[in-house]
């Protein structure tokens, strides 16, 4: 009977050593210090800045943005800069689209824009996507002025840069505080590591 008593104890507290252990976050498995040299973004005290390099024709950057959209874009803590690759023509394209979404504070756009680009519509099409600003009641005259403009063109510009200063060569590419970079995980595991920094990087 003690052994049966026993037995149960142990089970009912190996699971939950489990999950404490699952919980940890650790430098070098889930996120590494930044050692290139980059200029501090300056943000307001116990606030922390995120840049996500992402891309909206990656399928694991789509997959991570219902959890931002969830936890991480609601934290008033959190500056959040998304970052839209320009590898090609295409990407460059959705940086212009990025980048007009930002300066128009759009941030209610990004998930149906990864939806319609998985369904094959692309958003770098004039036609498309002035079908897609008509669909999300957007005033298409306002957005495609600002789409077309130099100051797009200069912000999608400021991305390449981003881009070399981080050495950014996949996506989704989390940098928190330009201190931390989260390593490559599954969308729950990723929040989880981001909201460990943010804790980290706000005390």
């Amino acid at each position: 009977m003690l052994k049966k008593i026993l037995m149960i104890f142990i089970c009912g507290i190996i699971p939950t050593s489990f999950a404490i252990a699952a919980s940890t976050v650790v430098e070098g498995t889930d996120y590494v210090l930044l050692t290139n040299p980059v200029p501090i973004t300056p943000v307001v005290k116990g606030h922390v800045n995120i840049k996500e390099f992402f891309s909206f024709s990656c399928i694991h950057c789509k997959d991570v943005e219902p959890l931002l959209e969830a936890t991480i874009v609601p934290n008033k803590k959190v500056d959040l800069n998304r970052i839209q690759v320009a590898w090609d023509a295409r990407t460059e394209g959705f940086a212009k689209l990025n980048a007009t979404f930002q300066l128009l504070s759009l941030n209610n756009l990004y998930s149906p824009a990864f939806n319609a680009i998985f369904a094959n519509q692309d958003l770098t099409n004039p036609v498309i996507l002035n079908q897609f600003l008509m669909q999300n009641k957007v005033d298409k005259e306002k957005f495609m002025a600002l789409y077309n403009s130099f100051t797009v063109n200069a912000k999608v510009s400021e991305y390449k840069e981003l881009m070399k200063l981080y050495n950014i060569s996949g996506t989704p590419t989390f940098v928190v505080a330009d201190k931390y970079i989260v390593k490559p995980a599954l969308p729950p595991r990723l929040i989880e590591v981001l909201q460990y920094l943010i804790n980290k990087s706000t005390k």
